[in-house]
């Protein structure tokens, strides 16, 4: 049987993550990279150059209007992701979109309400569920049994993101989501669906809420704990723990990537040797789990289907969404402005 041709890809937004995302694109034979766009014309002219690109475009409407492209990359800024994607989506055009898929539940139930009404194949970009250390040693620890306790740290130090003018202070007040959700997420990739969230939540250093706190009961019956501690040094930064009743998982960082605490892992079962797994294949040498989410995204794409678990759909987005609208309690506090 004949290998399907190439996905021609456009990407949107082309500065930050994007410079992660083209790379990968160009490594897969499942993709090409047909055209880039960008509002800012200088950036958009610096990546093409960078990586090749000739067709080059400053604005979305005319990328539609061109319309040479089989899929979108939506790698635009947090407040904007939203609005662009969903324009492809009621369009009918696959997309991809990079997390979160908008700052809020209700955006993202937005777009899933779409993708439903037209059938259109999307995918939100939770590439933590991809790294290839951590699918291999999930299928590990599911060998040893059903998982009864998840543990997610998403300790990081916000108080640049809240000083600083690189992002609005709506994306500062909400960075659970622009941010966090990558380790929070996998509260969801490594226990299933939550029935119930239990939260404490204090304010520490930062003037909003800080200190992030949740015991969550499964479905399945299993136990979870979420921490999310956003002040102070980085400290531990984000991690995992998953057990059976016979095993631990646990993350940890390598010398190849010591700011990484998700890029291995080891697991130990009673009475055998520790198992240790690290990346693996592109992983190595591109930016972790890109490669694995682009390959599912990119396989529906020519398969015509929707992407599957791990591949975090827009339904999927919107659970992990909601369960961190109660472990965080933002609803309440940082609500979404009214127009």
């Amino acid at each position: 049987m004949a290998e399907p041709s190439p996905v021609r890809c456009a990407v949107i937004g082309t500065k930050h993550i994007a410079a992660q995302h083209i790379p990968v694109l160009q490594a897969l034979p499942e993709a090409e990279v047909a055209a880039l766009c960008d509002i800012d014309a200088e950036a958009v002219e610096e990546t093409s150059r960078r990586f090749g690109v000739e067709r080059t475009f400053t604005s979305v409407d005319a990328l539609q209007a061109w319309g040479e492209f089989d899929a979108v990359y939506v790698l635009v800024s947090v407040l904007a992701v939203a609005e662009v994607a969903e324009r492809f989506i009621r369009a009918g055009v696959p997309t991809f979109l990079e997390k979160p898929p908008g700052l809020y539940s209700s955006d993202t139930e937005r777009l899933a309400q779409a993708a439903q009404e037209t059938g259109t194949t999307a995918m939100v970009g939770l590439n933590r569920r991809f790294y290839t250390c951590l699918q291999t040693g999930r299928e590990a620890l599911l060998d040893t049994g059903d998982v009864v306790s998840v543990t997610v740290h998403a300790d990081e130090d916000v108080s640049a993101q809240w000083a600083g003018t690189k992002f609005p202070p709506e994306v500062a007040m909400r960075w659970a989501y622009a941010n966090s959700i990558h380790s929070l997420d996998l509260l969801r990739y490594l226990g299933g669906d939550v029935a119930k969230v239990t939260s404490v939540v204090r304010q520490r250093r930062l003037p909003k809420p800080d200190s992030f706190n949740a015991l969550l009961e499964y479905e399945s019956g299993a136990v979870g704990r979420a921490i999310a501690d956003h002040f102070g040094p980085k400290g531990t930064g984000h991690w995992y723990e998953a057990r059976t009743a016979t095993a631990v998982l646990t993350s940890a960082a390598t010398s190849a990537a010591p700011g990484d605490r998700l890029s291995s892992c080891t697991l130990v079962r009673a009475g055998r040797e520790p198992v240790r797994f690290g990346l693996t294949g592109l992983d190595r040498r591109l930016k972790p789990g890109f490669p694995g989410e682009s390959r599912a995204f990119l396989r529906a794409v020519q398969n015509g289907e929707p992407v599957s678990f791990p591949a975090p759909t827009l339904d999927d987005a919107v659970r992990t969404m909601k369960m961190i609208d109660e472990i965080t309690g933002a609803e309440e506090w940082a609500p979404k402005p009214t127009s």
